[in-house]
């Protein structure tokens, strides 16, 4: 799924300008907020990033078996 600079910047009430400056020069924060508005817009919340982030781990461990 995609988010746009002007969707991330709509949800953060910033400007696409702002998200276009924090991408270039703060490329690890952009992920993180981006990262927010993706869960934002599929209703995740942290118990279901828990959960996702243990069924990754479990599929890991059986491939290293």
């Amino acid at each position: 799924m995609k988010v746009s600079n002007k969707e991330i910047a709509l949800t953060i009430r910033k400007t696409p300008s702002a998200i276009s400056y924090l991408k270039k020069n703060n490329n690890e924060e952009f992920l993180i907020v981006k990262l927010g508005v993706l869960c934002n817009k599929l209703n995740l919340d942290a118990e279901d990033l828990m959960a996702m982030y243990s069924l990754k781990n479990i599929d890991l461990k059986r491939v290293a078996s």
